[in-house]
């Protein structure tokens, strides 16, 4: 059986793909899927969900790598409206949501840290608005408005010209660009988001034109999206041994994003592509929580009725889960947070009569972080509950008041809290990137057919910094709660309410006493950081198969900034490492693929974890006994895996396929933190309250030290059944193994690796209208975090969704989407595996768990 023979150029097949939103590299596969050995051309008209999906498995068919793919419909039809949730459907990956919405992603079990993504195949600076989110390489999918999205591209295996840095995968986000579209496109789309933790029904616009000239050599590209959304969770948590309580969270955030791209192309054989975006999130955010807490603490002299997680030496009694209340303690964090990032870029490429090459120059910044935070305490220091207990015996944090009403409770005073509680954690992330790539076409060379080589240069730089404010001497921090009280908070998962006063008050009130601002310098962390690499690929070809195999050199050279006794201060540290890899499909039938691949490749460690300068956590915060020393270190190897993958695929029609594959990853290097406990508070250089003295500290520095095997199946199954109807279903199996002592909690597996992962999807589709029903679903897994959240075990969760579509006319669309339809709660557990006293992160304990929204979108989209 003769192989395919590609052929560049198919305009049709151009066309049709550029119409549909493809992305580039993906629109080279069907062009060159297009061409069969008799130079007959394929025309993929991408028309509805059929078709997109069949655009979809056609970029994956002819693809080299083990690569998945999912394309816009149309303009502004991308799947769903937050992109992580699209990509939840994709075999091996899984998805982390940030408040009930979709934020990171991680592919084959390798964590949300070992993913990499990129915007058009670079960086795209980010910062996260949440106080306690350490500094990450990972991309806040928060961020990214799925009406730019033209199309998403996952590699699972790797190739010599992708920029390193993704172990579990590569996520490609492209966005369009002018000539490529119809003169004179418009789009725009009103619609309102409902959620129902919130009762609040939110606005978004957005919008689109494109242009081009009559010769078709220049045109531009505007669009924009605005959305506000009113977003609230309910719970329960619990920081033991000091109490636990109903919480609530609001937050009314605005996200803004505009993008602009320009394209000329002066000839048939050069172009010019600028695209500037500007992505901005506002975010006012307050905790709520009425915290009762345990009466058998150092302070409070109860006694515990029952224990769970006992150790097995004299006085390890285990962790209390049932006993008597203490006090109530009403509490509050206002908080103002800002993110946002800024690209400019700018492609050119020039097609020879025998070879291509491109040239990728720009610079992404971002800012972001808190910029002000505040905590109001309970005035009265806390009011007893006589008679009252807990009990969490039953998986779930319940508690009994005998009869103090928490609805009413008013603590008749708020205690603000000043100094190192009274803040800003600005962030900054920025980087300048330089990329050059050439592709020659060859003959003569046997069954190499290309030969691809290419340079990277990247300046990236990082900052994480603190603010205490100033406040005019004689500031009384207590204020009355009388004329502030705004009805009731809903929190916990019990329909339980609490007081809630006025935040904006409450804010003005604070901000009112503000003289100026210092820096903590012992916060300061930098991490400045050059990034090159080279390589070369060949691509091959013969009868019945085809592949490429390269290598890819990287050099990095880091260094991390930061303040000892007010003296600016730095450490360096490098290394370099050869990437090599192949990928092979073989055609055993014209319907019937086996691919297999391997690599070595590399994931950088977190900047978090970099950061030399020790940062002490648990410092003022109403536990006297949680305070750690946490030091960095810049010298940390990249994480590094050796990787497999086999795999067979069956298009048993156009429109359909079955496959199944099997993967296997070696990764070295994970960061192990070395803990020594009961160090004295005179030994560390930070004052300490005496009821925190007391206690002294426990100090953690990082290393590299353990490794980690990751062993999975995959297997998706897609048809459209030609009568309308059709259905997507995929599973994953993966199993992560590592030693007991990689992670503090000592669970020998990794960090959001979740054994068993299922979609099943069906939709059914006319002319005019199309509904598709989904359901999402992933068994329980560890969630790792540094500070008061720590280590604890995500119990199993799955969402369903609904998406339906009336197409009114060929230009106006209305669309409903309602994502957890049966309102799924996120539920958290203890999941240490060695003894602490006292501790809510002992095996089993219910430490976090919280409602999750059901949000339905509702909206009207022209295009003409």
């Amino acid at each position: 059986m003769s192989t395919l023979t590609f052929k560049k150029g198919a305009l049709a097949t151009s066309i049709a793909v550029a119409l549909a939103g493809v992305p580039a590299s993906v629109a080279f596969a069907a062009e060159e899927a297009a061409a069969n050995q008799d130079d007959k051309i394929e025309v993929i008209e991408v028309r509805g969900i059929r078709g997109s999906l069949k655009a979809n498995l056609n970029a994956k068919r002819f693809s080299d790598a083990v690569v998945d793919v999912i394309n816009a419909e149309d303009i502004g039809k991308f799947p769903d409206k937050n992109v992580a949730e699209s990509l939840q459907r994709v075999p091996g990956i899984t998805i982390q949501r940030q408040f009930g919405e979709g934020s990171s992603v991680s592919i084959r079990g390798a964590g949300q840290n070992l993913t990499k993504t990129t915007l058009n195949g670079q960086n795209v600076a980010s910062t996260g608005w949440f106080v306690l989110e350490p500094a990450k390489r990972s991309f806040n999918y928060e961020l990214l408005p799925s009406e730019l999205v033209g199309g998403l591209e996952v590699y699972k295996s790797s190739q010599a010209d992708i920029s390193e840095g993704g172990i579990g995968g590569t996520v490609v986000v492209n966005t369009r660009t002018p000539l490529k579209l119809d003169s004179n496109t418009a789009y725009a789309s009103i619609e309102a988001q409902y959620s129902d933790d919130s009762e609040e029904t939110d606005p978004q616009f957005s919008g689109m034109y494109s242009w081009k000239n009559d010769e078709e050599t220049f045109g531009f590209l505007v669009s924009a999206v605005a959305q506000e959304r009113h977003l609230q969770r309910q719970g329960n948590e619990a920081f033991w041994q000091w109490g636990a309580g109903p919480v609530g969270f609001e937050q009314n955030r605005k996200r803004n994003a505009f993008t602009v791209a320009l394209e000329w192309a002066p000839t048939e054989n050069l172009s010019f592509v600028l695209n500037a975006m500007d992505m901005e999130m506002e975010a006012d955010n307050t905790n709520f929580a009425l915290w009762l807490t345990q009466a058998d603490t150092t302070w409070g002299g109860g006694q515990t009725d029952e224990f769970i997680a006992p150790g097995s030496e004299p006085g390890q009694v285990g962790t209390p889960v049932k006993g008597p209340l203490n006090v109530a303690y009403y509490q509050a964090r206002p908080r103002e947070a800002t993110m946002n990032s800024d690209l400019i870029d700018l492609k050119t490429t020039y097609e020879g009569e025998a070879f291509t090459l491109e040239v990728q120059v720009g610079t992404t910044e971002s800012d972001g972080g808190t910029d002000f935070e505040m905590v109001v305490d309970d005035g009265t220091g806390g009011t007893p509950i006589p008679g009252g207990t807990y009990d969490f015996t039953g998986g779930t944090q319940k508690w009994d008041t005998n009869g103090f009403d928490i609805a009413t409770y008013d603590p008749g005073s708020l205690a603000m809290g000043t100094g190192a509680n009274f803040n800003a954690t600005p962030k900054t992330d920025e980087e300048t990137y330089f990329q050059a790539d050439v592709e020659f076409q060859v003959e003569d060379w046997g069954i190499i057919t290309a030969v691809k080589t290419g340079f990277r240069y990247a300046d990236h730089n990082t900052t994480s910094r603190k603010f205490e404010f100033n406040q005019a001497d004689g500031f009384n921090n207590v204020i009355s709660t009388s004329g502030l009280a705004q009805g009731s908070y809903d929190v916990g998962l019990d329909n339980l309410e609490i007081m809630k006063f006025d935040v904006a008050e409450l804010k003005k009130w604070a901000k009112n006493s503000i003289t100026g601002k210092t820096e903590d310098l012992g916060a300061y962390s930098e991490i400045q950081e050059d990034n090159t690499a080279a390589y070369v690929m060949a691509k091959y070809e013969g009868e019945n198969y085809r592949g490429n195999f390269g290598v890819r050199y990287i050099q990095t050279d880091a260094e991390s900034i930061y303040y000892v006794d007010g003296v600016k201060s730095s450490t360096k540290a490098d290394y370099s490492e050869v990437l090599p890899s192949v990928n092979f499909a073989y055609n055993l039938e014209e319907d019937l693929i086996l691919r297999l691949s391997a690599a070595r490749t590399i994931a950088r460690p977190q900047y978090n974890d970099m950061y030399v300068n020790p940062s002490p956590l648990g410092v003022n915060d109403d536990t006297p006994n949680n305070q750690i020393w946490v030091a960095g270190n810049v010298a940390l190897e990249p994480y590094k895996a050796d990787q497999f993958d086999i795999g067979l695929e069956w298009y048993f029609n156009e429109n359909s396929l079955i496959s199944g594959a099997v993967f296997a990853k070696k990764v070295d290097n994970f960061v192990k933190v070395i803990e020594t406990q009961n160090v004295p508070a005179s030994e560390i250089p930070l004052q300490l309250p005496p009821e925190e003295a007391a206690f002294g500290w426990t100090t953690q520095t990082k290393e590299n030290a353990e490794d980690a095997d990751i062993l999975g199946f995959e297997f998706q199954y897609q048809q459209d059944f030609g009568n309308g109807f059709g259905t997507m279903v995929n599973y994953t199996y993966t199993d992560t193994e590592t030693d007991d002592l990689a992670f503090s909690d000592q669970n020998p597996f990794l960090t959001d690796a979740s054994d068993h992962t299922y979609n099943l999807t069906g939709y059914y589709e006319t002319d005019d209208f199309y509904v598709r029903l989904s359901y999402n679903w992933r068994s329980e897994y560890m969630l790792r975090e540094s500070g008061a959240y720590g280590n604890r075990l995500h119990d199993d969760f799955g969402s369903l969704d609904l998406s339906a579509v009336y197409n009114f006319n060929e230009n106006i669309t209305f669309k409903v989407d309602v994502v957890n339809m049966t309102g799924e709660e996120s539920k958290q557990y203890g999941n240490n595996q060695q003894y602490t006293h006292y501790s809510g992160f002992a095996d089993g304990f219910p430490v976090y768990q919280y409602a999750v929204a059901t949000r339905i979108n509702a909206g009207v989209s022209f295009k003409f």
